[in-house]
């Protein structure tokens, strides 16, 4: 169900000012369980993040990105940019023992060392739900 008094292109074309939000403390941040909303029955929660690569810092980055999907409850979380090929991202996350990964291949074609990869977290109940999926490119999994 859609609002009628939203304005979709008017949102893309003039987002609203984070300084304009009202009630966000500036001590608070996207890990801060005060920040966390209500967990709603019925519903599940997504997440994108551009992760700039996870050669680097890789263990930590997915250690911050665990912490965030238990504080907010998300099912579905996206990261991009792994830099990745999904052996390797499937080590890193063993971690994450609540979500199952699925991986893109990353694009070999190029003369860099790696590009791309998409990896979607799925929280575990939800992932026995999915039967095939396939890397159409580095930056697309269906």
């Amino acid at each position: 169900m859609s609002d009628n008094n939203f304005n979709y292109d008017t949102f893309i074309q003039n987002p609203p000012n984070p300084d304009d939000v009202t009630g966000f403390s500036s001590h608070e941040s996207l890990f801060s369980s005060s920040s966390s909303t209500s967990f709603i029955p019925n519903s599940f929660n997504i997440s994108f993040f551009n992760v700039n690569g996870l050669k680097m810092h890789g263990q930590t980055k997915l250690e911050q990105i665990s912490t965030f999907f238990s504080l907010k409850n998300i099912s579905f979380g996206d990261i991009v940019d792994t830099h990745l090929y999904p052996k390797q991202m499937k080590f890193l996350s063993k971690r994450i023992s609540n979500y199952t990964v699925f991986s893109s291949n990353l694009d070999t074609s190029k003369q860099i060392l790696s590009f791309g990869g998409v990896s979607l977290f799925i929280e575990n109940s939800l992932a026995l739900h999915v039967q095939d999926f396939q890397s159409h490119s580095s930056r697309l999994l269906s």
